[in-house]
């Protein structure tokens, strides 16, 4: 299968559109649908298949020919085809991955989309069976064919941490709207500043092709309504495109871009149905097929029955030479723009991640029917079929109460009546990067401001007793935490989760009014730069949030994350700012004194001796000049990042005093953080480390400066027990865990997916587990669109990958009753995390 996957991923990831012969021309060398030119199949095989050499590499272009049938009508469809036959079966009614493919079927179809195989799969299907389908409705993402775990999950699912903008189906909304309106998008493309994948905009450039990505994607919109022309059998719409693809051939397409969007709007108008009543989404979901497709997925449907349509002509003489050339470049041009808005390019990181979170909405931004689409798709596709009981919905905080009441009662209305009762929402806070030394202000100083008033906001619409305080559970902060701690977020957080706000019960006479409370989550110990810094991060969001008993952690890789090969696989070699290492060093002593780890005596030194020489570096003789502060002197000034810097910018005396009065106004209340005793901040060092860490430019400055640090077993066994102490730690608090299997597996290091930490948080059921290690933990998908899964894949994928996991003798290390009755013991753990 790796072989078969890296021979489709060299046809339509790496070997650029232009490179495809679409004339045929006698003499010219062919690189078609048929024909797999020898010498560029290998200069991309030596990327794609590093570990062989030439001559097994050469032996895999002769596996494809065989496979394409050699110069077969068939070609590279055939092949594609015939993978989807192996991993992918029907019922007449859904299409579904057979189970024990489900792990191959996820690496298979993620780098170029589910429907690219689903739709040839159904096209060879219905031909073999002499049938023609109208139903393409199917899930956005196909199940498992897997009774026993559909059994199971029909009890019901919670989906505990769902990005509503991110868990749509990104790439077919941005594909759709731009192959329906190809014109005067140049803005959009300028949105794209460099391309995330190694097939990108300049490899492409630097192999001869002179068009933009722009002109790239007018090709495919001119080649999609042609073909769909001659699909449709309109000779006169087949005419005017005809007549477009003949000047393309003669010079630049971007001078064409207006005559291709005439005839995209002709297409519209003569066989697209108005959605609602009010727009044509696509052309391509045509009169008629209402009948058969749900409303809710009318704009998968269309590029399906088109993507299916193609695949029967290409295979059954319903197109000719030319026109299967044009297919296998739009193919191509497809899973080129879709490697730019799903994250496919295997590159770890939350960087990277943020990068195609970003662009999600770029191409539909701005266009009301497509953005509201996007809100319905996420809504209505994820709950189908899935029997999901609530629902998370995490948006972003708006400037004021009235956008923010907006933004819920819109996203709201577009749901499904029987879905809108098990939708809730929880405000996330994005975390920024900080702008740098400002004097006068603190760290973070711009996400501090926009966090105080957009939490001054959430109050005031909660105080309003609308009837969205019922769907307002929590509190979030996500995003990038490297360069934004949660101390930013301390004073937010206590502030919102102590304010008691009214919620209507009943309606009318019988309407009553119930007081409540939000509830907390933090994203943290997901990214970071060293593991000591994940753990910390994790340890400071308890601490200076105020995280409760029934609040959560988001994601928590740190904690589960197993150090040894974690540090083999970074080669042992950390390189850090000076800033976190002093930080991280004094956390990791201080932690392991307070929680009874042991430390190897000659490492204890040695990190004692690095805390002293940082010390001194970024604060002795830049911030105080007094006594030189100690490990525990540091550690005890870290505790005062809980409260809010500017009141350490007073002097002594108002400083003191303002320790002890009750400020008028409710947020400032929140400036001190209750669990810090206030002998801590009397301690003139304490006092003065803290505002030195906020205020100082050199402070600052010296921080910033990146150094290396090289960790050993010994430090990796320190960072074992930390996480046993956390764990330990977040059970006896009652602080449970959010896990995102696909989502770490593709933004972390994990290798495979029973690598994945859930097992260390929670393996009960699979195997004995030790007293309070057992964390309350549930299955999520985090950004579903952009990592291409849903909630009960993520279920399957994790039980496919206990079942292959092997024990030191290559046996079974799991009993599959055991394994199932983990699955669902962490499917009701799910369902107790839900926020009341």
């Amino acid at each position: 299968m790796d072989i078969e996957k890296g021979n489709l991923e060299i046809l339509f990831l790496k070997i650029p559109y232009n490179k495809i012969t679409v004339d045929g021309a006698a003499g010219k060398r062919q690189h078609n649908y048929r024909t797999v030119d020898k010498k560029l199949y290998l200069k991309h095989a030596r990327e794609v298949f590093p570990c062989y050499s030439e001559d097994e590499r050469y032996n895999h272009y002769l596996k494809l020919r065989q496979d394409m049938g050699k110069g077969d009508s068939q070609g590279v469809f055939r092949v594609i085809m015939e993978l989807a036959f192996r991993l992918l079966d029907y019922d007449g009614e859904e299409i579904t991955c057979k189970f024990e493919e489900m792990l191959r079927w996820r690496e298979l179809s993620f780098p170029l989309g589910q429907d690219f195989f689903t739709c040839a799969f159904l096209a060879d299907h219905d031909l073999k069976q002499g049938r023609q389908s109208q139903n393409f409705s199917w899930l956005p993402i196909i199940r498992s064919d897997d009774s026993r775990l559909h059994n199971i999950l029909k009890r019901g699912m919670a989906e505990n941490h769902f990005h509503l903008a991110g868990s749509t189906k990104i790439f077919e909304l941005n594909w759709v709207s731009l192959m329906n309106q190809i014109d005067d998008r140049i803005h959009d493309f300028k949105k794209l500043p460099e391309a995330l994948q190694a097939h990108s905009m300049d490899l492409v450039a630097a192999e001869g092709n002179k068009e933009s990505f722009y002109a790239e994607c007018q090709r495919a919109a001119l080649y999609r309504v042609y073909l769909f022309a001659v699909l449709k059998q309109d000779g006169w719409l087949r005419e005017k495109a005809e007549a477009i693809l003949a000047e393309a051939e003669r010079g630049p397409i971007e001078r064409l871009t207006a005559r291709i969007e005439d005839v995209i709007v002709l297409a519209k108008h003569m066989y697209g149905v108005k959605a609602d009543g009010r727009y044509v989404l696509d052309y391509a979901f045509e009169k008629g097929m209402q009948n058969y497709n749900a409303r809710e997925c009318c704009l998968l449907a269309g590029e399906r029955s088109f993507l299916y349509e193609c695949y029967r002509a290409s295979v059954s003489y319903g197109f000719d030479e030319y026109q299967k050339n044009l297919f296998y470049v739009y193919l191509s041009i497809r899973t080129h723009f879709r490697g730019e808005l799903i994250q496919v390019n295997r590159q770890v990181g939350f960087a990277n991640f943020s990068n195609y979170q970003d662009r999600k909405e770029t191409f539909i931004e701005g266009k009301k029917p497509y953005e509201e689409e996007l809100i319905r798709l996420a809504f209505n596709e994820t709950m189908r079929r899935q029997n999901i009981v609530s629902l998370e919905a995490r948006i972003c905080p708006k400037q004021n109460s009235a956008k923010l009441y907006q933004a819920i009662t819109r996203s709201s209305s577009l749901a499904e009546e029987e879905n809108r009762e098990k939708i809730i929402y929880v405000l996330h806070f994005p975390k920024l990067k900080d702008p740098g030394y400002c004097a006068g202000a603190p760290r973070n100083y711009n996400v501090r401001l926009a966090a105080a008033k957009q939490a001054k906001s959430i109050a005031a619409l909660l105080e309003k007793k609308t009837g969205v305080n019922q769907r307002i559970r929590g509190i979030d902060a996500c995003s990038s935490e490297i360069n934004c701690r949660p101390e930013v977020f301390a004073q937010t957080f206590r502030y919102l989760s102590d304010l008691e706000f009214s919620c209507s019960n009943g309606t009318g006479k019988n309407q009553s009014f119930l007081k409540k409370k939000l509830h907390t989550t933090y994203h943290a110990g997901e990214d970071f730069l060293d593991l000591a810094d994940g753990l910390r991060a994790i340890d400071e969001a308890i601490l200076f949030c105020d995280l409760k008993r029934g609040s959560r952690i988001g994601h928590g890789l740190a904690l589960g994350i197993n150090p040894h090969p974690y540090y083999k696989y970074k080669n042992s070699v950390m390189v850090l700012p000076k800033q976190v290492l002093l930080d991280d060093i004094v956390w990791l002593l201080s932690m392991a004194d307070e929680t009874g780890c042991s430390i190897d005596s000659r490492l204890r030194t040695e990190l004692t001796e690095k805390y002293y020489n940082l010390y001194e570096e970024i604060f002795r003789g830049n911030a105080y000049r007094g006594e030189r502060a100690s490990v525990m002197d540091y550690y005890q000034s870290w505790k005062l990042r809980g409260d809010n810097p500017q009141v350490y910018r007073l002097g002594e005396t108002d400083f003191l005093k303002r320790l002890g009065q009750s400020s008028v106004r409710r947020f400032d209340r929140y400036v001190f953080h209750p669990q810090i005793s206030d002998e801590l901040r009397k301690t003139e060092l304490y006092r003065n480390l803290y505002f030195s860490y906020h205020y100082n430019e050199n402070v600052r400055k010296i921080g910033e400066e990146r150094i290396q640090f090289k960790v050993d077993q010994r430090y990796a066994d320190v960072i074992c027990q930390l996480q046993n102490k956390m764990i330990q730690k977040l059970v006896t608090k009652g602080i449970g865990i959010e896990t995102n299997p696909s989502s770490n597996y593709l933004i972390g290091t994990i290798q495979k997916y029973e690598e994945h930490p859930i097992l260390r948080f929670n393996s009960r059921k699979l195997r004995d587990a030790p007293k309070n290690m057992s964390l309350s933990v549930s299955i999520n998908t985090d950004d579903q669109g952009v990592f291409d899964t849903l909630l009960e894949n993520e279920y399957a994928l994790m039980a496919l990958a206990l079942r292959k996991a092997k024990d030191e003798n290559h046996q079974p290390q799991y009993d599959v009753e055991d394994i199932y009755e983990w699955i669902d013991y962490v499917r009701r753990m799910g369902m107790e995390q839900i926020f009341p």
